[in-house]
């Protein structure tokens, strides 16, 4: 199957995953797993600044919405994965690569698809049942907004789920055809279709 063509936008977000190869655990705990990733965030953002809206990491990958006002979606994310593989091969005296492959992507053209993206990355530990709430997962920028706790880049939170109301809502899990939606929008350049069980449930 070809490789799609990258569109470089400095106006609107991308829905960014990659998972680790042979979709393994990685091989470090989780909470180092966590800390080198966020080194080599800070590292990458120095270097291609972005405009992270939500990062969560989860046992063999991660998931990431971000804005790139400089368009330079490919040098961030080859910066980033460059340098979590090379410090989790020498963490772990690992030879073999820990991605499977290059990072999937999805350039989302609208709000309404934005909203559900953002839900989608924060109930990614819900949904493998590791937590009930959202927010109380560790590895997620969520908790530290939750939690008012600091993070190596500034969270530019589109949606502010931090009020008990918000909360509810965010934890209010999403249904089958609007998960498989997002993840087939991974494998195609834009999201501009969403399947949703009723017209009538509010997006």
């Amino acid at each position: 199957m070809s490789r799609k063509i990258l569109i470089r936008s400095d106006e609107f977000p991308y829905h960014v995953t990659c998972r680790s190869n042979n979709r393994e655990w990685f091989e470090i705990p989780t909470q180092k797993m966590w800390e080198l990733s966020l080194k080599c965030l800070a590292h990458a953002n120095q270097k291609h600044p972005i405009t992270l809206i939500s990062f969560v990491l989860m046992s063999n990958h991660y998931h990431m919405l971000l804005r790139t006002p400089e368009a330079n979606i490919d040098r961030f994310m080859y910066e980033f994965n460059k340098n979590l593989s090379l410090v989790v091969r020498n963490y772990a005296y690992r030879e073999n690569r820990v991605f499977g492959g290059r990072y999937k992507w999805c350039l989302i053209r609208s709000h309404k698809y934005l909203f559900n993206c953002y839900k989608y990355v924060y109930q990614n530990p819900k949904r493998a049942k590791i937590v009930k709430h959202c927010e109380d997962y560790p590895y997620s920028t969520l908790y530290y907004i939750r939690h008012d706790k600091t993070f190596p880049l500034i969270i530019h939170d589109l949606f502010g789920f931090k009020d008990e109301y918000g909360l509810l809502k965010l934890n209010h899990l999403q249904p089958e055809i609007e998960l498989t939606s997002i993840r087939k929008a991974l494998k195609k350049s834009e999201l501009n279709v969403l399947k949703h069980p009723s017209r009538r449930t509010p997006l």
